[in-house]
């Protein structure tokens, strides 16, 4: 990979986990704050479960697709046992990656779709008026981001089944 490409690439990766980071922290900070007044001041916090369950979405979704990044997202391939050759293990996980792309293109078309018709819409949240597009667009963003992270794997896949049988190809990260 080229040095700007890999920069670029490292900067998702380092974004990804700081918004991580940042919303566990915001999560816990709130549910703290919550059980403190409740159980200790024996009073609530007004909205507290309105504020916690936005970086809770942006946390779920920066999850899941750093979770592609790293390929440890959850997968059913028993298929995969079963194959003796190289080659027929390399098709099938490329055939797995050109269906988790087109998936990942659909969802993240129908994601930004809800977005902009969320955006047109003016939609916000009950209690404190937060404009509903900022939990809304993790959920594009991380749809944006699989894509990227499964068109990667297309492409490692891809050349796995033009290489020479016993020799790999994919590189690790």
């Amino acid at each position: 990979m080229k040095p700007v490409l890999q920069a670029i690439w490292a900067g998702l990766v380092r974004f990804q986990k700081w918004v991580m980071f940042l919303s566990c922290a915001a999560i816990i900070i709130g549910l703290f704050a919550e059980v403190i007044c409740r159980y200790v001041l024996r009073t609530s916090i007004f909205g507290m479960n309105e504020l916690v369950l936005i970086p809770a979405i942006w946390m779920y979704f920066m999850g899941a697709s750093y979770a592609a990044h790293q390929g440890s997202h959850i997968s059913a391939n028993v298929l995969q046992v079963y194959l003796r050759s190289e080659r027929a293990k390399a098709v099938l996980r490329l055939m797995i990656a050109v269906i988790s792309m087109i998936l990942g293109v659909i969802f993240a078309y129908w994601a930004t779709y809800y977005v902009m018709d969320s955006v047109q819409r003016g939609g916000t949240t009950s209690i404190f008026d937060i404009p509903l597009v900022i939990p809304q667009s993790a959920v594009v963003l991380s749809f944006v981001l699989m894509v990227l992270y499964t068109a990667v794997d297309v492409a490692k896949a891809a050349r796995d089944v033009r290489a020479p049988q016993g020799i790999p190809t994919a590189v690790e990260e």
